[in-house]
């Protein structure tokens, strides 16, 4: 798409652009972002409604530009299917994963996929500098795709932070404690001009699985989430659980402080412990060089922390009994490849 078609699109993409979308229309775009491409009659069938009521949202959807008509394909008797697929380019988001290490920044277009992607490294000690490296990362991103600011529908931080109802919105964890700041969302949201949703990095990447991975379409999973610490989201029925406080999933606070963990801040220690040095920040190019270098060491981390990733799995497995249970880590992939090949590592761990 031309510049000059991207600042039309931007001249009907508003937040008055969106009104009165309703909750099964956003069923319908879901629907479409999972699948790519479906007819009025799949539509019909995947979310529960009528082929009237179908045909009514989607020539309103149409209207609007937000999904686009397709090829034909033959459905045996009767009329030809005609698929129906999401416009990309109607508008766009930023997704942000914030560290006190790096400053991850990507820009997806509305159909969920990856148009581009920035990292930036380094020490981010105050939330003021935090802020500044995710505001020149979201310029950068939109000036070098073209992409005007009024496409942008808004922008998802995850971070390391836990929320308590009724007392304050945000409780950030030990390892971010530094950018602890009245203001702190409303700073953020001002710098990048665009709504935002500040999430839970474990609910953030059980979101990002629920919508665009869990290749067997699984109803209830639970993710397994590794980085500087421990933590899981939680779905059940397709929705995100929370709990009363909005912190369900805190499995880190299950281990007992003197058992190891399998987290980075604890590969970082062992190592630490074991060879007198380890590499500065969190890089994980320059980490998985360092482990590489030295794969005995952590071979000895991974026997010490298979079992206790092995605990928390069978601790979960009991009380919810998910239909799966997904491992990702922002950290080594190293550890997750290791943990599930090792022997204690139980077969139910997706």
């Amino acid at each position: 798409m031309t510049t000059r078609q991207r600042q039309g699109e931007a001249a009907l993409t508003s937040s008055k652009h969106w009104e009165g979308i309703g909750t099964t229309q956003s069923a319908v775009l879901r629907y479409l972002r999972r699948n790519h491409a479906a007819s009025r009659a799949e539509l019909a069938e995947g979310c529960g409604v009528t082929a009237a009521a179908v045909s009514m949202m989607t020539r309103d959807l149409i209207r609007r530009g937000i999904i686009v008509e397709g090829a034909r394909r033959p459905s045996g008797r009767g009329a030809p299917h005609i698929d129906l697929t999401l416009n990309s380019a109607i508008g766009y988001a930023v997704g942000v994963h914030a560290s006190r290490f790096s400053i991850t920044l990507m820009l997806l277009d509305f159909t969920g996929k990856r148009v581009d992607e920035i990292e930036l490294r380094g020490l981010y000690d105050t939330f003021a500098t935090a802020r500044s490296a995710i505001q020149k990362g979201h310029r950068a991103l939109l000036e070098r795709n073209h992409i005007p600011d009024t496409l942008v529908i808004g922008a998802g931080i995850a971070m390391p932070t836990r929320f308590q109802r009724g007392v304050a919105p945000l409780h950030l964890a030990p390892e971010v404690l530094s950018w602890d700041e009245p203001g702190l969302f409303e700073s953020i949201q001002q710098a990048l001009g665009c709504p935002v949703l500040i999430e839970n990095d474990a609910n953030a990447a059980a979101m990002g699985e629920m919508a665009l991975g869990n290749a067997a379409n699984h109803e209830d999973f639970l993710y397994l989430y590794l980085s500087e610490g421990v933590g899981s989201g939680i779905i059940l029925g397709r929705q995100r659980y929370r709990g009363h406080l909005g912190n369900a999933g805190e499995i880190g606070l299950l281990l007992p402080l003197d058992r190891p963990r399998p987290s980075f801040t604890d590969l970082a220690a062992w190592c630490q412990h074991r060879l007198g040095q380890i590499p500065d920040g969190r890089s994980q190019d320059i980490w998985q060089r360092f482990l590489t270098e030295n794969v005995s060491v952590l071979d000895e981390w991974i026997e010490r922390t298979g079992p206790e990733i092995a605990r928390l799995g069978f601790m979960l497995n009991a009380v919810l009994a998910p239909a799966a249970i997904y491992v990702g880590e922002h950290c080594l992939k190293a550890f997750v490849n290791g943990s599930r090949s090792g022997s204690t590592s139980p077969g139910w761990i997706a």
